[in-house]
């Protein structure tokens, strides 16, 4: 809950694209519950992926918040501009309830990126 409110500060809301680029891990899945709670639509991005691959997924989507782990923010390709929370780090300050948003199904919860037809990757939305 606190995470959630964390991103309703920096913005997030309904419709809105966060990337998520952890490994398989217990913040991996607050990073997505938290998005979800703030009304938000997560992006995975597998750390995993070739640099070329997250790069274009990141800039396609069009994010502008990304949830990752301290020791992979090195490795990810980060374009300027790009906020970065690090979900290994201590957070206070943020209610412990959880944050009221108002969203109906035909919100986004999440935009996965398939192979695509065409070599680039597609992200499709649900």
């Amino acid at each position: 809950n606190q995470w959630a409110h964390r991103l309703q500060a920096a913005g997030v809301g309904p419709d809105v694209l966060v990337g998520v680029a952890a490994e398989r891990s217990v913040e991996m899945v607050v990073a997505l519950l938290a998005v979800i709670k703030a009304g938000g639509a997560y992006v995975p991005l597998d750390p995993e992926y070739p640099r070329e691959r997250l790069a274009y997924m990141i800039e396609d989507s069009g994010i502008e918040l990304l949830l990752t782990q301290s020791h992979l923010r090195e490795q990810l390709p980060l374009p300027q501009g790009l906020e970065c929370l690090l979900l290994d780090q201590p957070l206070s300050g943020y209610a412990e309830q959880a944050p009221k948003v108002e969203v109906t199904g035909e919100n986004l919860a999440y935009v996965i990126y398939t192979s695509g037809s065409t070599g680039k990757p597609k992200g499709a939305g649900n």
